[in-house]
């Protein structure tokens, strides 16, 4: 079944002039996103499933750093007390916090500390 001409200019213009109406009416008023729960005008967050929530309280074990790894603190350590005792000195040197620590870090390594 074909529609005449006029048949489809009269629909357009009934689709038209019912459009800013319905434009207007979204604008005032929100429509909820779920239309079985009414909008409330404060959002709150959904609730995380109770077993995220026991998951996140849990206390959470760390393992214990290994022998290199508190050895390179140490150093680190031990390079920063140098940088912050002779930084005036070394600044005037041109070194900087980063080429000096690379270069204390290796030095300590060699040394066996």
């Amino acid at each position: 079944m074909s529609r005449s001409p006029l048949a489809c200019r009269l629909a357009a213009l009934l689709i038209a002039a019912s459009l800013p109406a319905s434009l207007a009416l979204a604008q005032t008023a929100p429509a909820p996103l779920n239309p079985l729960r009414p909008a409330s005008s404060a959002r709150t967050a959904p609730e995380p499933p109770a077993a995220q929530v026991a998951a996140a309280e849990a206390p959470k074990t760390k393992r214990k750093r290994s022998e290199a790894q508190l050895a390179n603190d140490n150093r680190m350590r031990a390079c920063g007390k140098e940088w912050r005792e002779n930084k005036t000195k070394l600044a005037a040197d041109g070194k900087t916090w980063r080429v000096f620590n690379v270069e204390c870090r290796a030095r300590l390594k060699a040394q066996g500390r």
